[in-house]
């Protein structure tokens, strides 16, 4: 990917930061407060929090402690999607950049998250490397791949950061705790699959941005700390409701994007590895997290009919093939999903 010189502040593009918010009082000030700090023109920032009607007195403090900060308040917990998707049509940036209230941007983030773009007209999309907010030499992501099954994993996730993160190119997708999309690209794509609620969004974003033609790119120097499942409240992998989400949505995923011989094979060898996961979670006296696994699956196929639907709209606009994708790297091969797998257990097994 060819990079350019960081521009003057003329010629940086306008940017809308959309953070969602769900009690997240105890995170907003370092979050907020970093964001003033950057060095990006103050004229061209414009910083929007979409509240999922906190009850923590998130909104006051906002108000009271960063009055330039718009607040859109919902009438309820609309999970991830939604609220981003409200936020991105009331922004007025050329760029958005989906942020969590998790996290802590580094005084030069928000430049070097933008040179990508202008670097490359075809990049609508631009991973940040985030390390992690109390292990701030740790990778939490730094870019990612998609899966087969419909799901993807973090690059680095946690390895030392080091010379091998430091490289920019093209990647396959971005984590959405702090991704920079193109503002017209989001809401021509239709933005974030509401149906999804959270998790897997930003796979699904991103698999459309290269099905329709487009690129997304990691920019190393766009550094930031993230305290990782604040928002959901645990990192656990047994946590039932992420248990739930993210097996459905890697469904929804598998069916919307890939060719039909690739998403039958996606499905079956997602079998296979949801069995595997609804046994160990039972074995290991995880009843709920089992049981959030079928729960999945029922809810995929509750709504398989409007799934199949958005599927013939993904796949008229395709104009990169599967085959390319892999070659790409976008798309992670089984043997490279494998290897990652056993990477993270052994990891876990670690800490």
């Amino acid at each position: 990917m060819s990079e350019i010189a960081r521009p003057s502040a003329d010629g940086l593009p306008p940017v809308s930061v959309v953070i969602v918010n769900f009690n997240g009082r105890r995170y907003l000030e370092d979050c907020l407060r970093s964001l003033m700090l950057m060095d990006y023109p103050a004229g061209k920032l414009e910083i929007i929090v979409v509240d999922n009607a906190s009850t923590d007195g998130s909104v006051d403090f906002i108000r009271q402690n960063f009055p330039a900060v718009r607040v859109l308040r919902l009438d309820a917990n609309y999970g991830f999607c939604r609220p981003n998707n409200e936020g991105a049509r009331a922004a007025s940036g050329r760029y958005l950049v989906f942020l969590n209230n998790d996290t802590e941007v580094t005084k030069g983030w928000l430049g070097e998250l933008v040179r990508p773009v202008l670097a490359d007209e075809a990049v609508v999309a631009v991973a940040s490397k985030m390390l992690y907010y109390h292990q701030r030499d740790t990778v939490n992501t730094a870019g990612g791949r998609l899966t087969v099954i419909g799901g993807g994993y973090y690059r680095g996730y946690g390895d030392k950061d080091g010379p091998r993160y430091d490289e920019p190119g093209y990647t396959g997708f971005g984590c959405a705790a702090g991704l920079l999309v193109e503002r017209r690209f989001f809401l021509d794509a239709g933005g974030f699959d509401e149906d999804y609620f959270a998790a897997c969004e930003e796979h699904d974003l991103c698999w459309r941005a290269w099905l329709y033609g487009y690129k997304v790119a990691y920019a190393p120097r766009a550094v930031m700390y993230h305290h990782e499942s604040g928002t959901f409240g645990t990192r656990s992998n047994a946590d039932p409701q992420k248990v739930y989400l993210n097996t459905r949505n890697r469904l929804y995923n598998l069916v919307k994007n890939l060719e039909s011989g690739n998403a039958v094979r996606g499905f079956v060898i997602s079998l296979c590895f949801n069995a595997y996961r609804w046994l160990t979670y039972l074995l290991g006296g995880k009843f709920a997290a089992s049981m959030a696994v079928c729960r999945g699956h029922a809810g995929f196929l509750r709504n398989l009919g409007r799934t199949l639907r958005k599927r013939r709209m993904v796949q008229k606009r395709r104009v990169r093939s599967d085959r390319e994708l892999y070659r790409l790297g976008v798309i992670a091969t089984l043997a490279e999903s494998l290897k990652e797998e056993g990477r993270l257990r052994r990891l876990n097994t670690v800490r």
